[in-house]
């Protein structure tokens, strides 16, 4: 089984097919986007603040803005994208700048604990079979004067989340299990989310049993991954900055007709199919209404002239009447109380199915045991099918193409 990372967990959690097409496929990015910049930048020259502290040197904020606009230029390249219009790469360097003079106004003169190791490498495994395996790095592991441990965390980011969402965190978690691991003796554990931007701390502490939880929750998020073979692309709102556009199958086709002049997007093939569907579509829909009012009217005159065949020229329309009884669905009210009924009178597989969806489900996400999820794949037929769905663009997209 492959080593795992939290970056790689949330990929997939984003998108599996972006997930395999960066760690499967191995198809890196042409570009690096200037926030993913800044904050390398950043985190490197907090490293170094910490590194000098082993041999008793205190960098001075001076010393520290140099080495940060050393290795901002040094690092500089061509494919660093700002996506914002309104900003420059310089507003980013100038941001990076004030993020590490707030940090060092808040932290000097650094000497609140002892640092164990900065960009620490953490391999460990979920649990004692050695199947789950993780990797990570701390941004930096130090040690207070009471022996807790703290795994701090440097954040760029221009928004501050809630201690909610800090106390659910699954990285610094992660991490604080790797520690455990490594030192088994640590009694306290502390996670610290340097927020620089707000010269804020979030704290939070895991107790054992939300440790175990997380392990669980990894463990069955792994599984999954391991089981899937097709890796659906999953659409959401970062699409428009995925690195993918030009090779995911939802977005290709739309980045590769945005550039075209309106006269050659007009007639390229497959706008012209989309067009006509959705021509075709729209007087079907009115044709079905207006069916649907039709019917209707049959209904309402078979009633009224107590007649169950109506004739016309060459065709004739049967009406018939029917009653039957309408049970609740599986998240209807009543529906708990009337398997109850059934089952307690000992009834149950008389009407009781397999659910082949729920179970196709199950074979998909992979969390039953390999060697019954094999015997049930000997039962099913591999079977191609497609649907075509019509949807509206939206606004914004509409207007890439004007």
């Amino acid at each position: 089984m492959a080593v795992y990372s939290h970056s790689q967990l949330s990929m997939y959690e984003e998108c599996p097919r972006k997930y395999k097409l960066y760690y499967r496929d191995k198809i890196r990015p042409d570009t690096e986007a200037i926030e993913l910049f800044l904050g390398s930048r950043v985190h490197e020259a907090l490293k170094k603040c910490y590194d000098d502290l082993k041999f008793m040197k205190v960098c001075s904020l001076e010393e520290l803005l140099a080495y940060y606009r050393n290795i901002w230029h040094r690092n500089w390249h061509p494919a660093v994208v700002v996506s914002r219009t309104d900003l420059t790469a310089e507003h980013y360097k100038a941001r990076g700048e004030e993020l590490i003079k707030k940090f060092y106004r808040r932290n000097s003169p650094f000497n609140t604990d002892l640092t164990i190791g900065t960009e620490m490498k953490l391999d460990f495994s979920l649990d004692d079979s050695g199947k789950y395996k993780m990797l990570g790095y701390v941004d930096r592991l130090s040690r207070l004067p009471d022996g807790t441990f703290a795994i701090n965390d440097y954040k760029t980011s221009v928004n501050l989340p809630t201690q909610q969402a800090a106390d659910g965190d699954r990285q610094l978690g992660l991490y604080h299990i790797g520690v455990q691991r490594k030192w088994p003796n640590a009694q306290n554990i502390r996670l610290v989310w340097h927020y620089l931007d707000f010269e804020t701390e979030l704290v939070s502490e895991r107790t054992p049993q939300a440790i175990s939880a997380l392990i669980q929750s990894t463990k069955r998020l792994i599984d999954i991954i391991e089981a899937d073979t097709v890796f659906s692309p999953r659409e959401s709102a970062s699409c428009e900055w995925c690195e993918y556009l030009d090779i995911c199958p939802r977005t290709k086709h739309g980045f590769m007709v945005r550039e075209l002049p309106l006269e050659e997007y007009l007639s390229e093939p497959g706008v012209v199919l989309v067009n006509k569907y959705a021509e075709l579509k729209a007087e079907a829909r009115r044709i079905d209404e207006e069916i649907d009012r039709i019917k209707e009217k049959l209904v309402d005159y078979a009633k009224n002239n107590d007649a169950e065949v109506i004739k016309g020229n060459g065709y004739k329309v049967s009406v018939t009447f029917s009653e039957k009884l309408k049970f609740p669905g599986k998240r209807d009210e009543g529906r708990d109380e009337l398997e109850g009924i059934i089952r307690g009178a000992g009834k149950w597989d008389e009407v009781s199915t397999l659910d082949t969806h729920a179970l196709q489900d199950v074979l998909e996400e992979g969390t039953w045991k390999q060697d019954l999820l094999d015997e049930i794949r000997e039962y099913g037929e591999l079977e191609q099918s497609s649907s075509v769905r019509l949807s509206k663009l939206r606004e914004e997209d509409i207007g890439e193409l004007e």
